[in-house]
């Protein structure tokens, strides 16, 4: 098969979008098939085979959206005589890829990612600005998912959004895959753990809840940092560290400074795609309060490295967290608190947590997610 990936985002990105778009295309090719991203421009990005780049401008929260200007990249992959299109984002990118299927007579289906009434008011804040825009943007995806010959979803909880729309298409609820067994070497990897550490100036016997991510309103970072500053304040072996980029980045860093806690929590930015691995690995728990996920990608990524989950109760996390096995919910400071305390002062737990959440991982493997995408490629192409 002659697969085309169409995505406003991409590595070096970090983000759920970004990495399934590549681990699809890096385990289609390996496969014996022919795929291709066709994404957008990026001043960080590195040369990669197979991604076709279109010239880009900024967008909200670090974003890029494409400029479908140059008829010079357009006859590129109307060259490249793809067997289907498959879009990850709903527009620009996501708008190139159904005009060539449109062009081209070949069919296209759509991985549903992100709900854009939460992330929007995450961004803007809840004001008529903010719901215009919302109401722009979902009219803008429903006219995208029209002649869709199957959209994936990655969880129950994104089918119950896009069954709203009342679509008469074919749904397939398949949770995005991640190279499991790299982030279990990177989990394994004590010797890295030792340099990060060492670099972040956080001692190796500290205990260190962890996030990764976006660092954004939606994400609820704050309500994390409301309920952990105590207990860093009385504890000087607690550390907390987020690992990514956003639009609150600085303000984040400035308060956290203002409390006088900025060094035990740490906003580090962002790091090399490659190493987002190894920087799970400096954790002890993984910990987010976000109820914007379509999939919790990164609560995976956490579990393959061997940590528990410390989050708050969200749909799309059926399947993902079992309670008391893999991780503990939280839905206040207090029982917050007191599960963190749980898995700092109990190893025992800590330990039989992250055995089990390393072996739930495994269901999110990406060789797993390759062949029932494959079986829904080729059920559309028959």
């Amino acid at each position: 098969m002659r697969v085309g990936i169409f995505t406003d985002a991409y590595v070096p990105q970090i983000g759920g979008v970004s990495t399934v778009s590549q681990l699809i295309k890096n385990e289609l090719n390996r496969r014996g098939h022919e795929a291709y991203v066709i994404t957008t421009t990026d001043n960080a990005a590195e040369e990669e085979e197979n991604v076709i780049r279109y010239p880009s401008i900024p967008f909200v929260s670090e974003k890029r959206i494409g400029l479908n200007i140059s008829p010079e990249l357009k006859r590129e992959i109307e060259s490249l005589h793809l067997d289907l299109v498959h879009t990850q984002t709903e527009y620009t990118m996501g708008k190139v890829g159904k005009d060539l299927a449109e062009k081209q007579g070949i069919p296209f289906i759509h991985t549903f990612h992100t709900l854009y009434d939460i992330w929007m008011r995450g961004q803007l804040g809840e004001n008529f600005l903010s719901e215009s825009v919302i109401t722009m943007m979902n009219w803008l995806l429903k006219q995208h998912l029209k002649g869709a010959k199957a959209i994936i979803a990655p969880s129950q909880k994104t089918v119950d959004f896009l069954q709203s729309y009342d679509l008469d298409i074919p749904i397939h609820i398949l949770p995005s895959g991640i190279d499991v067994e790299a982030f279990k070497r990177a989990g394994e990897d004590l010797a890295k753990q030792e340099e990060i550490r060492q670099a972040l100036g956080i001692p190796q016997d500290a205990f260190v809840a962890l996030y990764v991510g976006r660092i954004s309103e939606e994400k609820k970072i704050d309500t994390v940092l409301s309920y952990l500053s105590p207990m860093v304040r009385e504890q000087a072996d607690l550390y907390f560290v987020a690992v990514g980029s956003g639009p609150r980045l600085e303000e984040y860093r400035e308060q956290v400074q203002s409390w006088g806690l900025d060094r035990q929590i740490k906003f580090i930015g962002p790091v090399p795609v490659a190493q987002v691995k190894n920087y799970y690995a400096i954790g002890d728990v993984f910990a987010c309060a976000s109820q914007s996920e379509t999939q919790g990608l990164t609560y995976i990524e956490a579990m393959a490295t061997g940590l528990p989950l410390l989050v708050k109760p969200d749909p799309c996390l059926e399947g993902v967290l079992l309670e008391g096995q893999n991780g503990l919910a939280f839905n206040n400071r207090a029982e917050f608190m007191t599960g963190l305390g749980q898995l700092k002062d109990q190893q025992d737990l800590r330990q039989r947590m992250s055995l089990a959440a390393l072996e739930k991982s495994q269901d999110f493997s990406i060789e797993r997610f390759i062949d029932k995408l494959i079986d829904i490629y080729e059920s559309i192409l028959a």
